[in-house]
């Protein structure tokens, strides 16, 4: 039977249809296998900047409060979720309270309160961060510090020191105590920490706890001066940010 042109022309024109459906089905299953072999060779996805080994409860940031702090504005910060509020009244946002009406005057008081309760209650954390309410801390630089103090067997004790001569304290007198915005310790310190410190008259009360610390842990701390450049007290300032962190003035009433 003899076969026309036209009908040989379509022949073939289904031939090369079929051979190129072929390529293409043959060029997806390659495209395919080397897809797979990418996905396998990708390196994991970088890890999270808190590793799973610092997190909550590794750290507390403890903060010294009054009703007229703005504790909304602190529990929004990166350590909202490690926030522990000591105020001066029991309230939905305090963790505990120490001293109904708290005054400059009642501050070493208030200290000795919250570092009792540190003391007996807060065994599984490994980091204390002590923090006034007009100051912020650098998530990175914290977050590096307990990194690289995590295994450290003795006392830490981080802040900006300063040495006390206090004649009539003995207890108090040539201990180093850290400027109230911010110091940071950690479970070791609080394990020797002498909460039941006696001593005369009003004391300001980093320098009650740098006490605490001298009479309770000795020589065996060791101190770490802090980076001022990570800590912001009463403003922050940087680039297209300036926030006056103490807007109003602590234990008076806002208007």
């Amino acid at each position: 039977m003899a076969f026309s042109a036209p009908s040989l022309t379509i022949g073939y024109r289904k031939i090369v249809l079929a051979v190129l459906a072929l390529l293409l089905v043959v060029s997806m299953l390659i495209l395919g296998s080397d897809l797979m072999d990418l996905e396998r060779e990708r390196p994991p996805p970088p890890q999270h900047f808190w590793p799973p080994h610092i997190r909550t409860p590794s750290l507390k940031v403890i903060m010294p409060v009054n009703k007229n702090t703005d504790i909304q504005f602190y529990q929004n910060t990166w350590f909202g979720d490690n926030l522990f509020t000591v105020c001066d009244y029991p309230g939905t946002d305090c963790s505990m309270d120490c001293n109904k009406e708290s005054t400059w005057d009642t501050l070493d008081d208030k200290t000795r309160c919250f570092m009792r309760h540190v003391k007996r209650k807060e065994r599984d954390t490994q980091f204390f961060v002590k923090l006034d309410d007009d100051a912020l801390i650098d998530k990175r630089y914290v977050l590096g510090l307990m990194e690289k103090y995590k295994h450290y067997e003795e006392p830490v004790y981080i802040s900006d020191f300063i040495l006390n001569l206090d004649d009539r304290n003995p207890s108090m007198n040539g201990s180093y105590y850290g400027n109230g915005k911010f110091y940071m310790f950690n479970r070791k310190l609080v394990d020797c920490i002498d909460t039941e410190i006696r001593y005369r008259y009003h004391r300001n009360e980093d320098a009650m706890f740098g006490a605490m610390v001298f009479n309770g842990c000795g020589p065996d701390v060791l101190k770490i001066s802090e980076d001022d450049s990570k800590i912001w007290h009463k403003s922050y300032e940087n680039k297209n940010k300036k926030i006056d962190l103490a807007a109003l003035r602590n234990h008076e009433p806002s208007v």
